[in-house]
Formats: C-alpha cells, sequence, structure tokens
C-alpha cells in the first residue's frame, strides 16, 4: 500500500489498536514509494540587486500532482525569498534533474525545473504569495510546508532570491517534493 494520496489531516488506521493511532507522513510514505525528489541550484554567486530564480512546472498532462515539502534559501547575508503561484519565465536558464530521495528506486520525476542568475526580473505572469526577509547575518531560511503547496498538472512555481547583501552573495535554493497519482 502506497499511501501517497493521504493528506496529513486524514489517517487510515491499519491496525486493530484503538489507543495509540498508528499513522504515517505523507512525504516519508512517498520516499519509500520511489516518488519523493530533492533539487538544488547549487551555491550560486550573485551579485548585488540581482536574483536566483528556481522555476518548478508540473507539465499538462502529467498525471501527477506536486505536493512541495521543504524550501530552504541559503546565503551568506540579506536575502528576500519571494514565491509566485503560476509565474513563470521564459528564459531558457539551466536544468536541474530533481534527484529520488529513495536510493533504490529508478523513478524520475515528471516535473522539469530550471534556474536563472540575473539583474532583471524575468518573472511574467502569476501572484506573489509570500515574502520572507533573511536577517542580516544569514543562514538557512527553511519553510516546511508539508505538501500544503500542491501543484496540479499545467502549473508553475517561481522562487526568487533576490541579494540585497550590497556585495556579492553565494546564494542557494533547495526544494523537496513528493509526487501522486491523479
Amino acid at each position: 500500500m502506497c499511501g501517497c494520496n493521504i493528506w496529513p489531516e486524514e489517517v487510515e488506521v491499519t491496525n486493530t489498536f484503538e489507543d495509540p493511532v498508528v499513522i504515517e507522513a505523507s512525504q516519508p510514505r512517498a520516499a519509500v514509494s520511489g516518488r519523493n525528489y530533492f533539487l538544488t541550484t547549487q551555491r550560486q554567486l550573485v551579485a548585488n540587486n540581482a536574483s536566483l530564480f528556481l522555476q518548478i512546472t508540473n507539465p499538462v498532462g502529467s498525471g501527477r500532482t506536486l505536493h512541495m515539502g521543504r524550501i530552504a534559501g541559503t546565503s551568506n547575508s540579506n536575502l528576500i525569498i519571494t514565491f509566485n503561484r503560476n509565474g513563470s519565465f521564459a528564459a531558457a536558464g539551466t536544468s536541474i534533474l530533481p534527484v529520488n530521495a529513495n536510493f533504490a528506486s529508478t523513478n524520475t520525476s515528471l516535473a522539469t525545473v530550471k534556474f536563472i542568475n540575473q539583474v532583471a526580473d524575468p518573472t511574467v505572469g502569476g501572484a506573489i504569495f509570500q515574502d520572507i526577509v533573511q536577517l542580516a547575518t544569514g543562514g538557512v531560511i527553511a519553510i516546511e510546508y508539508e505538501g500544503d503547496i500542491v501543484m496540479p498538472p499545467g502549473t508553475t512555481f517561481v522562487i526568487r532570491t533576490l541579494n540585497n547583501s550590497g556585495g556579492n552573495n553565494i546564494i542557494s535554493i533547495d526544494l523537496s517534493f513528493w509526487e501522486t497519482t491523479l
């Protein structure tokens, strides 16, 4: 039994005990099933007032839904992270191949992912739904969504990390997500 389509607030009791009820989170279950993926831009040198943009797309007709697990932005200092629902950028960028979290699985993600490092904002359309400012001391901004961001086929998600440090900055964007079938 996969259990990948079980939402965190729904539980399926698989034993005869009434207390305690044994439940399992969706993302670890997806990892066991070979449907949990990680991706990273790796470390990128970003000029002052430039941005690192990451776009993940669930193609039309994929037959899968993407569920965002954890999004992390990392820099030396002064980073602004913006999330854009259904925005996109036409620039080719650098492709990223999502890596399966299950080392024994040969499954591959149907998502397409790319990033670009530049000053001008190439994002077109969409709706900004979160804007996060990192402390001047730098470090990791990690947001645990646990599947709260759901991307059906034909949707995109753009993450923008703006270097606001006053100089060059080393920035990375890391993301985990899992796929369920429709």
